[in-house]
């Protein structure tokens, strides 16, 4: 049905009125002069409806028409001619368009009811676009080669590189080769003929800085099928000074505190005695006992461990202290837990829980069973997995301003070290300090949030810092528009196009040492994995039914013949009304 006029030159609306106008008054200032030789109110009305002929010309009117049934069928990478011949003959009519990531599809989109999606699908940072139209996403099948890959990207000089990782259709007789950056081969595994086959591989870098290492796969012969980059940052051990609080003596931290020492880091350990009397123990430090929990010294350490008692007695007053120096400072507080940890409830500021019934778990990669708490984390909580990876989500960190606190469900890990399980109850703690541990004071703290980065697309991510009225570079040297948290006021946000494969960087301008490097993957890099990526958002993001029409209003140009005959009538009348008017 018809429910209004529009025209498709709406910009030019007042212009060509007002223009219109003025011809028209000048066309009857002219006439006026002439009156006495008649035809003066009928050459009015001819110019009026020719101007007004000639402003829709130029204007183009359109009428809104109510459209209930125009599908659409988005041809993503990697789409199957099957699939697409097979809906074409299921509905009649649909509107076939292909999808480039780097042109528009929100103009096309406004003229459809619906909208179906098969390939690879859209990529996640196009989402928005398809907010206003139902759509359903059809996804391709399964591809060959690596499905699912994680790494520990940031290590530090001597701890072990993993990479672990699923392969999809994998062949026998082929290899996947760990190499390091001068192609020297540091790690393998075989690959068996099978629809998907895990694989880990490790190693134990030996010298510091950023590195890209390879994952390539070679056949029997060693002939290289295809690499792929791994970006890793080896940083040398900073000293790191920790503060352990306990209101008694507990195995846990006996052993925690005895592993903290071996690694090198700088330790305190206060146990309380009796109301008011403390126990001290200093490992690679001087003696500098803490009796009061102050601004200054707490400033001394980059972390504190203390029991879930303890801290929750603390006053007011000492929590206070210590948030503000998480906040403020990127102070690291991890809490012990017990029982009460899972009891507080609400008093809780930091975490929540609920119960699963599960007091033992295997680590994932591994075949160690440790013992845990009944419990596990309200991810909905806005807090992170510590490598989820290596812990099965056992350990979580919340941000505070600057900072971290962190919490586990794990109970008496130290029982891994009687176990003689060693490497496993490093890996445990390494994880959890690594995340929560403050470093060198930092001006700027940066958190990526793109996960394969790739050369055109955008690259977002979240600095947090107490500077004012600064600005950020890109490797272009070119200022990177910033977002601030209305909420965090030192939370920033930003967007970035890198244009350059290999490392690129953002940095606060005029302040080197803020630099923040980041890796560019080539467009080829990684594709069965950002296939397998892109396919598991775009079904989370659309789903696989195929949604219900919505009603659109669609613009439909009038037909301009009738007012260009209008037009040319009137401009002939006009042209020979003075000729007739001079021969009477």
């Amino acid at each position: 049905m018809i429910d209004g006029i529009s025209f498709v030159q709406k910009e030019l609306l007042l212009p060509i009125i007002s223009g219109g106008v003025l011809v028209f008054a000048a066309f009857i200032f002219k006439e006026w002069q002439t009156r006495n030789k008649g035809r003066f109110t009928l050459n009015a009305i001819v110019a009026f409806i020719t101007l007004f002929a000639l402003i829709l010309i130029i204007l183009e009117p359109s009428k809104e028409v109510e459209v209930q049934h125009k599908q659409g069928l988005l041809l993503t990478e990697g789409y199957r001619t099957a699939l697409q011949d097979s809906l074409e003959s299921v509905y009649q009519g649909i509107e076939v368009l292909e999808y480039n990531p780097k042109q528009s599809v929100r103009r096309a989109l406004d003229s459809l009811t619906s909208l179906v999606v098969i390939g690879d699908g859209v990529a996640p940072f196009d989402f928005y676009k398809f907010d206003s139209i139902p759509t359903s996403y059809l996804p391709n099948e399964i591809t060959l080669g690596i499905t699912k890959v994680k790494f520990n990207d940031h290590l530090v000089l001597g701890d072990e590189f993993r990479l672990s990782g699923t392969y999809a259709k994998s062949k026998s007789g082929s290899i996947l080769v760990l190499q390091d950056s001068r192609g020297n081969g540091l790690d393998s595994i075989l690959l068996k003929d099978k629809s998907s086959q895990n694989f880990s591989l490790k190693t134990v870098p030996k010298v510091s800085g950023d590195f890209i290492f390879q994952l390539s796969q070679k056949d029997s012969v060693g002939k290289v099928l295809a690499s792929n980059p791994l970006p890793i940052t080896i940083r040398v051990k900073e000293p790191i000074r920790v503060l352990i609080v306990n209101t008694f003596p507990t195995f846990e931290t006996k052993f925690l505190k005895n592993f903290l020492a071996d690694q090198g880091y700088e330790v305190t350990v206060r146990s309380q005695l009796t109301k008011g009397k403390y126990k001290f123990e200093y490992f690679n430090t001087k003696a500098s006992p803490i009796y009061q929990f102050t601004e200054g010294s707490l400033s001394k350490f980059n972390v504190v461990i203390t029991d879930t008692e303890t801290y929750f007695n603390f006053g007011k007053t000492v929590k206070n202290r210590f948030e503000h120096r998480i906040r403020e400072n990127g102070l690291g507080l991890f809490i012990q837990p017990t029982e009460l940890l899972f009891k507080l409830g609400i008093a809780m500021p930091y975490f929540s829980f609920k119960s699963d019934g599960v007091n033992e778990v295997q680590l994932p990669n591994s075949t160690v069973n440790i013992e845990k708490y009944p419990f596990t984390f309200n991810e909905t909580f806005a807090v992170n997995a510590i490598d989820s990876n290596e812990l099965g989500k056992l350990s979580y960190y919340k941000q505070l301003g600057l900072g971290r606190v962190a919490t586990t469900t794990l109970l008496n890990s130290y029982q891994l070290l009687l176990q003689g399980k060693d490497q496993a109850y490093k890996s445990i703690w390494t994880q959890i300090l690594d995340k929560i541990v403050q470093r060198k004071e930092q001006a700027v703290a940066w958190q990526w949030q793109t996960e394969l980065p790739k050369v055109g697309e955008p690259f977002s991510f979240v600095l947090r810092t107490g500077l004012e009225d600064f600005q950020v570079l890109n490797t272009e040297e070119k200022r990177v528009p910033l977002l601030q948290n209305a909420n965090v006021s030192f939370k920033y946000s930003g967007t970035t196009y890198p244009k350059k494969a290999g490392w690129n960087t953002l940095e606060v301008e005029g302040d080197s040492t803020t630099q923040f490097s980041y890796y560019v993957y080539d467009a080829d890099d990684w594709k069965s994995l950002s296939a397998s990526n892109t396919r598991a958002a775009n079904t989370k993001k659309f789903g696989k039914e195929i949604k219900e029409n919505k009603t659109v209003m669609l613009n439909r140009p009038i037909s301009l013949l009738f007012f260009y005959i209008l037009f040319l009538l009137g401009i002939g009348w006009l042209w020979l009304s003075p000729k007739l008017s001079s021969q009477s």
